[in-house]
Order: C-alpha cells, then structure tokens, then sequence
C-alpha cells in the first residue's frame, strides 16, 4: 500500500514537470518607449524554494512539498559578496541575517546560533568579515565569514546603529546613529575595523535647528561609498543626500522633499553601479532613482503597484558591479527582487538625461 502511494505520488510529479510551463512573457523594462529600456526585470525571491529553478529541485517541491528553510519576514538591508555568488540580507522581522546562495541555490540563516538583536543593515570588508548592526543593542556585531562571532564594534557608543559602510582602503566602518526625536546624536559615526573610535561626520551648529545645516542630520539612515572614499548619507528626515570626503569634511549636499525626478520623500538604500551611476530608493515613492555622476536624474524604476516587478516599500540596494546585477529589500510583502542594467554604455552616464518614464507617484508617509 505504501508502494503504491510512492508510486503514484512519483507519477503526479513526474507529470507537474512534464506539464510545466515554459513560457517567458513579456519583459517588464523602464523607462517606456520611445526612450530606450535600460532596466529589465529579472526575478524575486522569498525561500529557498525560490532560487532553485533546476528540474530536480521542482521534482522535489512536487513530491515532498516546499522546503522547510526560513523565508523573509522583513528584509531591511543588503551586502554581497565580490564574487557575487551570495547575498546578506539583514532581516528585521527575523531578528537575524540571511544569506542567499545564488551557486547552491540555497536561503539559510546565517550564523544560525548566534543572536543579532534587531539588524537593520550588513557589510563586508575584503575577508568577507560580516557586519551587522543591531539596532536595538547599540552596537555592531562582526562575524567571520563561517559564522563566528568575532567582536563588537561601539557598544555604547551610538543610540541606534542602522546603515553602514566600510572604507576598505582605510579599514574604517561608517555607522549611522538614527537615534530618536528628542536626542540630538543624529550623526554619523567613523571607527576603525577593530572598533576604535575615529570622528563624526557633521557637527551642531549654535542656534541651527536640527538638521537644518549642512552637514546636519535628522535621521540619517542608509549610508554607501564612492570609489574615492567619498560618503554619501541618507538624510532621511531632511529629504536630501550629503556627501562627505574620508576626512569627513562635509562636500555637498543635493536633493529636497517632494514629487517627481530629483526629489524624494523617504530616502532609504544607496548605491552606485559600475558606471558610477548613483541609485537611491524612496519608500515613499516605491522606486529607485538613478541620477549621473553630476547628480542629474536619469530615470527610475518600480513604483507602487501590486505586482512583482514593483514595490510595496523598498528599503536596502545592493548592485553587483562587473555585471550591473540589481537587488532590492521589499520591505512590506518581503522578497528581494532583481533587477538588471542593460543596452547601457559609460557615456550614457555623463550624456544629457533622458526624460523620465512617468513622475514618481507621492504616497502618505509609512
């Protein structure tokens, strides 16, 4: 009898595969005509079960159903690896790290043992060392690329760590303390990789309100590098990105509050591509701006809609640079999804922007 339950459950699944559809339908790619398409959708990702597309992996779901490794719950932020053959995901609703095999198909806890507090962001320094900031324990924990756990970086140094960034060259790690609305630590701390304490960047300013000066923060969330060292933080609360050389004196600063290219209303992941064009995700606004490296809006991509290509709350970027692979945190509806640059040269960066697909639609704050 239980034979002859294997036996037809082998041929139930045999037949799903054989039954499997194998027809791609049409690309989402932006911007819309007549501009030429520069970013494509590629897939998205929940479990595990998501990133094995092999044949022997769908004859498993079909026999013994999906797998029993973790999903993603709330992912805020990413790192990958230089390979790019893993992705780190800090996940808030799991109160832990992820990490996404792209070569073993695999999603699973990373560091499975140990505890993460609440991570908001990670980072990688050129070990593959792993940094997690907790921003519940008001510290950064760093493991090694096995999992260890190796040390603790400004505990009790900052109020709430949420971004980071880690200057390989200087084997200095940028931490944001977003803090809370009555403190006045909204800044940008700088420490050494083996956690001493280096400099802020920014400072107060006599009789300024908060955030109000350059170089003034009030919220500073995501945080990313440029080739030279430069440090680009997202000013969330004062809608706008500044900028700051490794000696951290303030550069510039650009971006307001509002609708449409070049504005923004939740500023949330920054990176660059390997064009060195910049990429800066709004929550709000459900997208991804791409601006040149003079800071000029080229396009975007995503939106609110319900549908997989698109976003609910985009939270962490993370872009591989050799093949201009993209990967975004939905944060709401949890998945990663993947993106790709394509049809796109290095003088399209410096070029005349090209006109927007269609104005980033505003939302109610989240």
């Amino acid at each position: 009898m239980r034979f002859g339950l294997i036996v037809a459950a082998l041929g139930i699944a045999l037949s799903t595969l054989g039954c499997a559809p194998h027809a791609i339908g049409k690309p989402v790619v932006w911007p819309d005509p007549p501009d030429p398409p520069r970013i494509k959708f590629v897939t998205a990702f929940r479990t595990a079960d998501d990133l094995d597309h092999t044949g022997w992996g769908r004859f498993k779901r079909a026999l013994l159903g999906n797998s029993k490794d973790p999903g993603l719950m709330q992912p805020m932020g990413l790192a990958l690896s230089d390979d790019g053959q893993r992705l780190y995901i800090a996940d808030l609703g799991q109160a832990h790290v992820l990490i996404a095999d792209f070569e073993k198909q695999s999603l699973k806890m990373f560091a499975g043992d140990e505890t993460m507090g609440k991570p908001f962001n990670v980072a990688l320094d050129a070990d593959e060392n792993v940094y997690v900031s907790d921003s519940g324990g008001q510290q950064v924990i760093v493991f090694s690329k096995k999992g260890d756990r190796l040390r603790s970086i400004g505990r009790n140094q900052i109020e709430r760590p949420t971004g980071l960034a880690i200057d390989r060259a200087r084997r200095v790690i940028y931490v944001s303390d977003s803090s809370n609305k009555k403190s006045e630590h909204h800044r940008v701390r700088a420490f050494s990789l083996d956690g001493k304490f280096l400099f802020d960047l920014g400072s107060a300013q006599a009789g300024k309100a908060k955030g109000e000066a350059e170089g003034q923060f009030y919220f500073p969330t995501y945080l990313t590098l440029d080739h030279d060292g430069n440090v680009y933080v997202a000013d969330t609360m004062n809608f706008r990105i500044q900028v700051f050389g490794p000696d951290g004196k303030f550069i510039r600063k650009f971006g307001e509050g509002g609708d449409g290219p070049g504005f923004f209303a939740r500023i949330k992941g920054l990176a660059f591509d390997g064009f060195g064009n910049f990429y800066v995700v709004d929550g709000d606004h459900s997208n991804v701006q791409i601006f040149n490296r003079e800071f000029q809006a080229l396009m975007f991509f995503g939106g609110y809609a319900q549908r997989i290509e698109y976003f609910d709350i985009p939270s962490g970027i993370a872009i591989q640079p050799k093949t201009n692979r993209i990967y975004v945190c939905n944060e709401f509806v949890s998945r990663i999804n993947v993106y790709e640059l394509f049809n796109t040269k290095l003088e399209d960066s410096a070029g005349k922007p090209s006109a927007p697909a269609a104005t980033p639609r505003a939302t109610s704050a989240r």
